[in-house]
């Protein structure tokens, strides 16, 4: 069997594509997916996070400029020498420095103590870095702090090592040293009396260290570090500028080398081909994405703000998936997750004002509630009425809105004009605008302890996700998935590429609908829980059928290419298909599956809904669950999907019009323009 449905489908999702969700906001809204089908694998690894956002994405080494090394101006009161006789001191700035300040190369590191990937680099490359590049000469290193929100003891575990600079730069690297060492040991909440015991280690005057630990004296210096490195594009960590040439993530020790020898010889970093086995660029895990969640920063917080795991929900009130989450998983995101302690919740806005018109003044309505204390009550009203005040423009809306706040008891006038104020409008766009900084474009969209999480997901993501984090789990198996992923695309990009001409796909078997005598054969691989698939059904297969297929034009043929990975009960609805097709009615179960489609996506019981389909639908529901129940079709079902992939098919719907191909969603139109261009060539 080609593909089989994956055990951990979830975390599949939440790593290899975005899934259910609404579209871009963009100035001109489009699907991610250029041909608009619901791709089985990543391609360029936009599904967890833009090129731009890559922590742990050990390969970023492409740029586009050369430059000689900035010049540095050291505080020459604190140079001092470590015990391998490097020197160590701090810049006029106060940024510790270790090498020759007048090194042809300078490498500056913008880092967080508790970041594993940060953790790893220290482990595994700047040992090598320090003994012979910093050592001889060659490279001077300067460090900043970028503590990411997602590491609620990094600003202090930085404070700890700034600390232990006021007694020598040289105390500041040992410092630097032994907490990258035992980040497990300090990672809790008594990470402070952690500390003092390495200040005692050190040799340090406690008195002051620990009085300088209490103060948390130099947050203010280490928030202008993350300051500067959000003003130079930096989101992630570890980030590194060598001669102000961007190198991102914990790279392996040959990146480094081979980019610190090419800048040293004045040229950019350019990306060779390894063969080290290091996993390529778009398959790398990257860094979770630092999100500000501070109360001027969201629409919405609750929880405990120190709990294990954070999640940062941008949603748009007026999208359905939206709706469906908030509806179906939010009330038990509340009490499992928030109410527990389990986890720091946070909503920010993301209005898709060009395919959902009054979403900007529904995100306005619901802060102007918070203002009366009320957000999630509005929250929750406002997405249970969605129909009620969606399409009717920004003034009958807010009719809507003031109705509602009062039915909550709320001041209605009073949430009027905060509407008409304006002030609310703007933090809603504000949100709206750093969502597109991040590279978001559909919603919902998540961010659980920083990583990318798309769709309007199921309780059961998010629970196992944070299973992963609190057992600090999370880094080790994504990275798993990811190499997973990159092996089955390799055997994905083995299989034949869609063809360029005319092929001959067998029909013998499949379901169709029209004359089989017709001059034209369309056939469509489909899965019916791919929402493209849902959106060809529901914009342009009604005008084929009407205009082609009941005229006697078009012979309309189905096959399954269910996405197991991502889609998991896309198998079971083919089933069900099938299934009424035993009883002849695989067209109206075709056509129930898809316009139910988000009853049944994404829930464990969906073999409870086909069968109630099958009962409404007239047809024997014994018979009906026990095929379902035995997978009489799942072997026909997968000889479909490879033979799909046979022909090089990779993401559905996916078309042959005479053995032509056709992929993705395409408008009606496209279709008119093939089936006019065929007929001329069958000469009809």
């Amino acid at each position: 069997m080609f593909f089989s449905i994956k055990k951990v489908w979830w975390l599949a999702t939440f790593i290899l594509l975005l899934t259910i969700g609404c579209g871009a906001a963009t100035a001109n809204p489009r699907v991610t997916n250029d041909t608009d089908t619901d791709s089985l694998l990543p391609s360029d690894g936009s599904s967890l996070l833009s090129s731009g956002n890559a922590e742990n994405a050990e390969s970023e080494t492409a740029v586009n400029n050369t430059s000689s090394a900035p010049v540095v101006t050291v505080a020459t009161e604190t140079v001092a020498y470590d015990a391998d006789g490097i020197e160590v001191g701090f810049t006029d700035e106060g940024r510790p420095y270790r090498g020759n300040p007048d090194a042809p190369v300078v490498m500056e590191e913008f880092s967080d103590y508790q970041c594993p990937f940060c953790g790893r680099f220290f482990v595994q490359t700047f040992p090598s870095i320090n003994d012979n590049q910093i050592a001889n000469g060659e490279v001077l290193l300067i460090f900043y702090d970028f503590p990411l929100n997602i590491h609620p003891q990094a600003p202090i575990a930085a404070n700890a090592a700034r600390c232990a600079g006021e007694q020598g730069a040289a105390a500041y690297w040992e410092m630097h040293d032994m907490l990258f060492s035992n980040i497990p040991d300090w990672s809790h909440n008594q990470a402070n009396t952690v500390f003092t015991s390495y200040g005692e280690a050190l040799n340090l005057e406690m008195e002051a260290f620990n009085s300088c630990l209490e103060e948390n004296k130099y947050s203010d210096d280490i928030q202008a570090d993350y300051q500067l490195g959000l003003s130079r594009g930096i989101s992630s960590t570890p980030s590194f500028f060598i001669n102000e040439q961007p190198l991102i993530g914990a790279q392996p020790l040959s990146t480094f080398n081979e980019a610190i020898a090419l800048i040293g010889e004045g040229q950019s970093i350019v990306e060779e081909p390894s063969d080290s086995g290091e996993l390529p660029p778009e398959y790398a895990v990257p860094t979770p994405v630092a999100i500000p969640v501070e109360a001027e920063n969201v629409a919405w917080s609750a929880g405990n703000p120190d709990a294990p795991v954070q999640i940062v929900e941008f949603t748009d009130y007026q999208c359905p998936f939206c709706e469906q989450y908030a509806t179906e998983t939010f009330p038990t995101m509340f009490t499992e997750m928030i109410e527990s302690g389990r986890a720091f919740y946070a909503i920010k806005d993301l209005p898709l004002d060009n395919l959902h018109p009054e979403a900007i003044v529904a995100a306005t309505a619901v802060r102007c509630a918070g203002e009366q204390d009320a957000y999630k009550e509005m929250h929750d009203v406002v997405f249970a009425n969605q129909a009620m005040w969606g399409g009717g423009g920004e003034t009958a809306a807010i009719d809507a809105f003031a109705s509602l706040a009062a039915d909550l008891g709320l001041d209605g006038d009073a949430l009027a004009s905060c509407i008409e104020l304006g002030e609310q409008r703007d933090l809603v766009l504000a949100n709206q605008q750093e969502s597109l900084s991040l590279g978001v474009n559909s919603t919902p969209t998540f961010y659980v302890n920083g990583y990318p999480l798309r769709g309007a997901q199921p309780f059961e993501v998010f629970d196992q996700i944070a299973e992963l984090i609190e057992n600090g789990e999370l880094e080790a198996t994504l990275e798993a998935q990811m190499r997973q992923a990159y092996e089955q695309a390799q055997a994905q990009a083995a299989q034949p590429q869609p063809p360029s001409g005319p092929v001959d796909v067998p029909i013998d078997g499949a379901y169709a609908v029209g004359d089989p005598n017709a001059p034209i054969t369309i056939i469509e691989y489909t899965d019916f829980q791919c929402p493209y698939c849902s959106r060809h059904f529901e914009q342009t297969y009604p005008q084929i059928k009407e205009n082609y297929i009941d005229t006697g034009v078009v012979y309309y043929v189905f096959k399954d290419f269910p996405l197991t990975q991502i889609h998991p009960q896309a198998v079971l609805a083919a089933s069900a298909a099938r299934c009424a097709g035993e009883q002849d009615a695989y067209p109206e179960m075709h056509d129930v599956l898809f316009t139910t489609q988000s009853e049944w996506s994404g829930r464990s019981d969906a073999d409870t809904l086909f069968n109630q389909y099958a009962a409404e639908m007239g047809l024997d529901e014994a018979q009906f669950a026990t095929c379902l129940a035995d997978g009489t079709y799942e072997d026909n079902i997968y000889a479909d999907l490879n033979e799909g992939a046979s022909f090089g098919i990779d993401g559905t719907p996916a078309f042959f019009l005479n053995g032509y191909f056709l992929s993705g969603a395409q408008p009606y139109s496209t279709f008119v323009d093939a089936v006019e261009f065929l007929l001329e060539e069958v000469g009809e």
